[in-house]
């Protein structure tokens, strides 16, 4: 087995990313704002090719006021404007280092978990042949096994 990935973080590191996050957490969780799924689907959205609509937009809301009606509150989407481009230069490199930190987590798992079913295997083989213990091993790791359990009560036709 080719071991691709091998990441440790010093206690150091640990407590660095540690107040890291925390910081972010305590700086971003009082102004972020939550929303459902369904909360989504209804708002219409501004992707990278509506930014200069919405910026060219507020131009012409400054430059023709008297058409503006007063429900369009212009200082407050502009606000709204600077607010989007403020997070996504924060959240592309947070997005880029969280998608590699799932990535991580899926190939040390992966082989971890590889790693694990190749000592099951030895395990059991062990047992078939009498080694001492490695019944009660393979026993109980047969009892954690993630795969389908076999249900306790059979089905009555």
């Amino acid at each position: 087995m080719e071991n691709k990935v091998s990441f440790v973080l010093s206690e150091e590191e640990k407590t660095q990313v540690n107040q890291a996050i925390e910081t972010l957490v305590t700086v971003f969780e009082p102004k972020l704002s939550h929303l459902t799924a369904d909360d989504k689907k209804e708002l219409p959205k501004m992707g990278n090719k509506t930014v200069s609509f919405v910026e060219k937009s507020l131009e012409y809301a400054d430059l023709y006021p008297g058409f503006m009606p007063a429900f369009i509150d212009i200082p407050e989407a502009k606000v709204d404007l600077e607010s989007v481009k403020t997070l996504r230069q924060l959240f592309l490199p947070l997005e880029r280092i969280t998608n590699e930190i799932d990535d991580t987590i899926t190939l040390a798992g992966s082989e971890a978990y590889s790693s694990a079913l190749s000592i099951y295997k030895v395990l059991k083989n062990a047992a078939s042949m009498g080694q001492p213990g490695a019944a009660e091993a393979t026993s109980e790791l047969k009892s954690r096994f993630p795969g389908k359990r076999k249900s306790a009560v059979e089905p009555t036709e």
